[in-house]
């Protein structure tokens, strides 16, 4: 079942642009077919509530004869996906205009090849025309031999005193590129994933990022509802009474960091369920 939803996915003439965090045919595959764990799951649950272009991925396998277990998706999801199919317009072909633009290329590719060609006689003509004397004694070109540095022998420091080898060199930038995007990103850091809080001693902390102006915090439902959502300057947030969550309940946080330079970015997703002592 699992391969063919994916190859089905694979058939399908895609539109827009996958995003960086979208999943794969290989997960959403896994998720029509309920095959992902708890938090995947829910992950793509969440990811689908925000994203046309992987609601479009289902909104094919809805339309589709071969597609099945389609009851196992959310039906909020479903529905949504049901609606992009409704609203998606069917592209007219205009099978007398099929061949024209193919036609037209192919014209402006021949009469470009004649001008070219054409250039290039009239340049030969005006160089075969000029005093081959001249040409003749023309100097030769004085070359300069070329130097060739020895290599620079390695340091004593530089050595390995096992191997009598020269110690390799960590590749320090990119070591250093790796480390500035990943501290644009806010993690969490309560609670932790599959916690069990109460609802008095909920706190939502992550780690502070160099250029965020503010932090936009949001709680959502297993269904991908948002529950509660607050803005702030710091680095925790306590939802309080502002929250109205239900003991007993599993819910999903994310909190996203705005940066100086007008992007967001996104922690990822951790599950917890609200105790109900």
């Amino acid at each position: 079942m699992e391969s063919e939803i994916k190859k089905l996915l694979g058939m399908q003439k895609q539109s827009g642009a996958r995003g960086r965090h979208c999943p794969d045919e290989t997960q959403l595959a896994a998720f029509v077919a309920k095959r992902l764990d708890r938090s995947a799951h829910a992950a793509v649950e969440f990811h689908l509530a925000d994203c046309d272009f992987c609601l479009s991925q289902l909104a094919f396998l809805t339309q589709s004869d071969d597609a099945e277990n389609l009851d196992q998706v959310p039906f909020p999801l479903l529905l949504r996906a049901r609606d992009i199919v409704a609203k998606a317009p069917k592209p007219a072909v205009n099978w007398g205009w099929r061949w024209a633009a193919p036609l037209v290329a192919f014209v402006c590719l021949i009469l470009l090849a004649v001008i070219v060609v054409l250039q290039l006689r009239t340049r030969e003509t005006a160089s075969l025309s000029g005093p081959l004397i001249a040409q003749q004694n023309q100097p030769l070109p004085i070359t300069s031999p070329e130097i060739v540095r020895a290599p620079r022998a390695p340091l004593p420091s530089e050595i390995n005193p096992l191997t009598a080898a020269p110690r390799t060199q960590p590749n320090r930038s990119a070591q250093v590129r790796s480390n500035s995007s990943e501290a644009l990103i806010p993690k969490l850091l309560a609670p932790q994933e599959g916690a069990s809080i109460r609802a008095k001693d909920l706190e939502l902390r992550w780690q502070p990022v160099a250029d965020a102006l503010f932090y936009e915090v949001r709680l959502l439902s297993g269904t991908g509802d948002i529950v509660f959502s607050q803005q702030t300057e710091n680095t925790s947030l306590k939802p309080g009474t502002g929250a109205a969550l239900v003991p007993g309940t599993k819910y999903f946080v994310v909190v996203s960091a705005h940066l100086r330079q007008g992007k967001t970015q996104k922690s990822t997703v951790v599950s917890f369920r609200l105790s109900g002592q």
